[in-house]
């Protein structure tokens, strides 16, 4: 199932094919903030005012959400492709993602995985294999940028770059600090390392993204993503 759209063969505003041009897809399992302490103290706490400190301001979490809704602060085009469980959870996750403006389309629901909360041990996570993967980016017409803003399993990853090279999509992958990068990945695009510091990394990946769609180079659009936020690279 995929929030917010018809039934296979029923057209509406951002499904199906040819409905949806020149946008940001981000790729990964959005996530809630942190609830409250006082709400976290409660038996039953309510999930409608997560806090809200300068990394959580839309009340979301993970660089999924967080780069969707940077980019679509900045005036983009965003939707975000990955799953939530089918939860009051990631019922407040498809609320928030709307408010700030991200589209959600191609959101899927598993009712066996547990949308991810901050702070929280919730398991199993909501399920995105090479199926799901396929079935959300066909529900986008077209793309200009593809943030993968997770590493994939082994068999989904080859779907996502290949759904970007048929688009002729820029490719940027976030990966864990330290970590090797796919060749394939590191051939298809950008591979951005997150660092502890994810306030700063979050608007520069957006500013990146939003200046590739624009259609500038990417170094120029890199340069000036960096140049706006005054985030600076580690040595190598």
């Amino acid at each position: 199932m995929v929030a917010g759209c018809p039934s296979p063969g029923v057209r509406a505003q951002g499904c199906g094919s040819g409905t949806l041009r020149d946008v940001i897809i981000v790729l990964g399992r959005p996530a809630l903030a942190a609830p409250t302490v006082a709400a976290a103290a409660g038996a039953s706490p309510p999930i409608a005012a997560p806090a809200q400190g300068p990394d959580d301001t839309s009340g979301l979490h993970g660089l999924a959400a967080r780069v969707a809704v940077a980019a679509a602060a900045i005036g983009a085009a965003v939707q975000l492709v990955g799953s939530v469980g089918d939860d009051r959870e990631g019922d407040e996750v498809i609320i928030r993602l709307g408010r700030a403006g991200v589209g959600h389309a191609a959101l899927l629901r598993d009712p066996a995985g547990r949308t991810p909360v901050a702070g929280q041990e919730r398991e199993p996570a909501p399920r995105l294999d090479a199926q799901d993967v396929e079935l959300g980016l066909r529900y986008l017409a077209d793309a200009r940028v593809l943030i993968l803003a997770e590493p994939l399993e082994t068999d989904a990853q080859p779907v996502a770059l290949e759904a970007a090279r048929y688009h002729g999509a820029e490719v940027i992958a976030l990966v864990p600090s330290g970590s090797v990068p796919d060749p394939d990945v590191a051939g298809a695009g950008t591979v951005l390392e997150a660092p502890e510091d994810l306030e700063a990394f979050v608007d520069v990946v957006a500013r990146y993204a939003v200046g590739l769609e624009e259609g500038k180079p990417a170094a120029e659009a890199f340069l000036e993503a960096t140049a706006s936020t005054g985030w600076e690279r580690a040595e190598a």
